[in-house]
């Protein structure tokens, strides 16, 4: 693998020097010969289809083919490839996707909303953690912008991640792949397509990965971070040619498990302050004679009360989902269009959030080392059903869409906290405590928009959502026991339900609430030319309120959380030029948010406290550029500038964050790549080389912003042979090429950041063949 990882380097830089000798030869074909033109993706964002071009809003996409290009198999591969997009993780089952500086809380509570949206095959997915398995057989991936109060299923306040997976077709087809990599990685992944009958067609796709682990656990000798997963999908199209009407059927299954994640303790800005865990690993490294790697831990694998033995740290997560996509024609009025979703999904979760505890097997105790591991599980269902009925195109001016919504959630999660500290100074934070927290959710929504063909240039579109969300549960909080094994007396249970409660305490506690929303939205249109097309909106967006996920004592647990809601003006341009060689889209704007929800971790009491920022204001730019510079050269790139700020921000602990940048907010992103192709001896177009580069700015982790994420980059590559002629292929790929490292999740605890790493420098070879 050593000649891999230093091959695929070399090909990059080779790629570039081929530079001048690629021009020079376009350079000296015919001038009568065609240029390169650009390719246009379609969408769906606005529930009709259109070119990117065409579309009223801020929206990139991604053809399946560059997925498989940039080897993007997460969400966390996907930010770094989408303008505005970023992303940032706990766990497996906490990732928080940000658009435009709106960050989703984190799903911990059953009750929570996503802020940023994400749906499958136009199925809203409402616990995210639940689906962040590979992406493999895609069709396309939208990532809309800004607040979409109208069309997009459940009410997106921040923006939303459309995958919309690869559909059956009458032409048969087939494809296996497999790649190799470090780490011991393989994967596989294939797919099966054709006609089943003369109105039948069917597609089944699957994906395997195995890989070690990042990281290291020294403790237990385990890797951290590794992967085994499985995922399939079964799709039944149903097209007849004499009449009009489609109905698209999707099965699909997913499960994976791991070793659990790294956390690592950096000491924290102040230089007069020691943290806890920091120090502990400064003296591990001491008793080692060798210093900690960055990625070695000591995980406690704690034993909760009845438990015949420690529990290992881990995950596991197993889901399956069913939808049905049926499109039914009414003559040249209108087209009919349900998408019903069933998913289901159970997962169970363990870790220890410093990284290393007084049983660290190197015999190192301070008075503040304690360790606090936390278990959660999670079953969740989840029902959605939306019935669209959207305008036939015919001579009318006037265009519409009208429909509604449904969705059912039932989510129970179960959390064990567990915790012990060598010393009297914190023995309130010894012991063990459990909630039990099971919500319903029941969303309705009615929707409409009209547009407007006012001259040939111009066109007015309006549009109106009602919402209706109502949330009810009941949470069981225990006091299991206080104390440990250094603190055996200790009456007391571990918070957050310390002070108030002593061993064997109890509370049950039912909650609930509803709220209402209208959601408008405003645009004009102004295309002067198949080239040129402009546009201005006013939008409003809501997101639900919710409450806590373990709260302290009753009154936390009734009092919840308000909506977030958030105005947005946008001017946006799109263009084409050079004969449609080149292409610039361009968007700026401005965001109010009233109630901003804001997750984050209080040291005080060790648990996550969600609050409602008094308001928050996002102004910011984006530009996307694409530039087919000849036949066998294309260059692409993008930016984001925000500048945000809370406006009276004091959070349920006192802090006052007012006049802050908002938290896991990079001020600047930008992302600019290039694709080569050559000839190979009598191989025409047979070699492409790939590259692709993203930076992120400074970041604050949270509204206090005293914990900084300093910018970093991120380079991607790959060099693929595939003869033109041949039904086979052969590619070198390589992710952050330069080994940069850099964190996916900070939390601040007494001086120390606990952090989480994000993936090294990984690279392989990978076959596929085509049938």
């Amino acid at each position: 693998m050593t000649i891999l990882k230093y091959g695929t380097a070399l090909a990059l830089v080779l790629g570039a020097a081929s530079l001048s000798s690629a021009l020079a030869q376009d350079e000296q074909q015919s001038s009568a010969a065609q240029g390169p033109t650009l390719d246009v993706i379609q969408v769906t964002a606005q529930r009709r289809e259109a070119s990117i071009q065409d579309s009223s809003l801020a929206v990139s996409a991604m053809t399946g083919e560059t997925i498989e290009e940039d080897r993007i198999l997460s969400f966390e591969d996907l930010a770094s490839s989408m303008t505005s997009l970023s992303f940032t993780a706990l766990s497996p089952l906490d990732q928080e996707f940000n658009i435009r500086g709106i960050t989703n809380t984190r799903l911990d509570s059953p009750s929570a909303d996503q802020s940023v949206g994400i749906f499958v095959d136009e199925v809203y997915i409402g616990r995210s953690g639940l689906f962040n398995s590979d992406m493999y057989d895609i069709d396309r991936v939208e990532v809309v912008r800004g607040p979409q109060g109208v069309l997009l299923g459940r009410n997106v306040v921040g923006g939303a991640i459309s995958i919309y997976t690869a559909t059956p077709t009458f032409e048969p087809s087939g494809n296996m792949t497999a790649s190799f990599g470090n780490y011991s990685e393989t994967l596989v992944r294939g797919y099966l397509n054709g006609p089943l009958t003369e109105s039948l067609a069917g597609r089944l796709s699957f994906q395997t990965r195995n890989r070690d682990g990042f990281n290291t656990d020294i403790l237990h000798n385990r890797d951290l971070d590794d992967v085994q997963s499985l995922q399939a999908r079964g799709q039944l199209l149903y097209a007849p040619d004499d009449r009009d009407v489609t109905a698209r059927l999707v099965f699909d299954y997913m499960e994976d498990e791991m070793n659990g994640f790294h956390s690592v303790a950096i000491n924290g800005p102040d230089p007069a302050t020691q943290g806890p865990w920091s120090a502990a690993r400064e003296a591990v490294s001491a008793a080692l004679g060798r210093e900690l790697d960055i990625r070695e831990s000591l995980p406690e694998h704690p034993q909760y009360k009845g438990d015949a033995a420690p529990s290992p740290q881990g995950l596991n997560r197993e889901a399956w989902g069913v939808a049905l996509d049926v499109d039914y024609g009414i003559g040249d009025f209108a087209t009919l269009t349900s998408v019903t979703g069933y998913r289901q999904g159970q997962a169970y979760n363990l870790y220890d959030q410093t990284g290393i505890g007084p049983d660290n097997g190197y015999g190192v105790l301070t008075p503040l080392l304690f360790s606090f591991p936390v278990s959660e599980t999670e079953d969740i269902s989840q029902f959605t059903q939306e019935f669209r009925l959207v305008s036939e195109p015919g001579d009318s001016r006037f265009d519409w869409i009208v429909g509604a919504y449904y969705q059912h959630d039932e989510v129970e999660k179960y959390d064990r906290f567990w915790a012990e500290v060598p010393f009297t100074a914190l023995t309130t934070l010894s012991g063990e405590s459990h909630w039990d927290n099971s919500a319903e959710t029941e969303s309705m929504a009615v929707f409409a928009q009209l547009g407007f063909q006012m001259t040939d240039t111009i066109r007015l579109v309006g549009g109106l959502r009602y919402t209706r969300d109502e949330k009810s549960g009941v949470v069981t909080a225990v006091a299991v026991e206080g104390g440990d094994q250094f603190n055996p007396n200790d009456t007391v249970p571990v918070s957050p339900l310390a002070p108030n409660f002593t061993e064997g305490s109890t509370f049950t506690t039912s909650y609930g609430q509803s709220w209402e929303e209208l959601t408008p939205q405003f645009t004009a249109e102004y295309a002067p030319t198949e080239d040129l097309f402009f546009y201005a909106t006013w939008s409003r967006g809501y997101k639900g309120g919710g409450f806590e996920d373990d709260p302290a004592n009753p009154v936390a647990a009734m009092s919840g959380y308000d909506p977030e809601t958030v105005e947005n003006i946008e001017l946006g341009a799109k263009i084409d030029f050079l004969d449609r060689r080149a292409r610039l889209n361009m968007a700026v704007f401005s965001m109010d948010y009233q109630d901003l929800q804001v997750t984050q971790t209080d040291d005080g009491c060790l648990c996550n406290i969600t609050d409602n920022a008094a308001d928050a204001e996002i102004t910011g730019a984006e530009l996307e550029m694409t530039f087919a510079v000849t036949n066998r050269l294309t260059v692409w790139g993008g930016a984001t500038f925000l500048e945000t700020e809370y406006i009276d921000f004091i959070d349920g602990t006192g802090l006052d964050a007012s006049g802050n940048k908002l938290q896991r907010t990079p001020e600047s992103q930008f992302n600019v790549g290039a694709e080569l192709v050559l000839d190979v001896g009598q191989f025409t177009d047979a070699l492409s080389i790939r590259a692709n580069y993203s930076h992120q700015g400074d970041m604050y982790w949270s509204p206090e912003n005293a914990q900084v994420e300093e910018a970093f980059g991120l380079l991607n590559g790959r060099i693929a042979f595939a003869p033109q002629d041949a039904n086979w292929s052969v590619s070198l790929w390589g992710r952050n090429i330069t080994d940069e490292l850099y964190r996916t999740n900070v939390i601040a605890f007494f001086g120390d950041e606990v952090s989480r790493l994000g993936a090294p420098r990984t690279y392989g070879v990978e076959f596929s063949m085509d049938f």
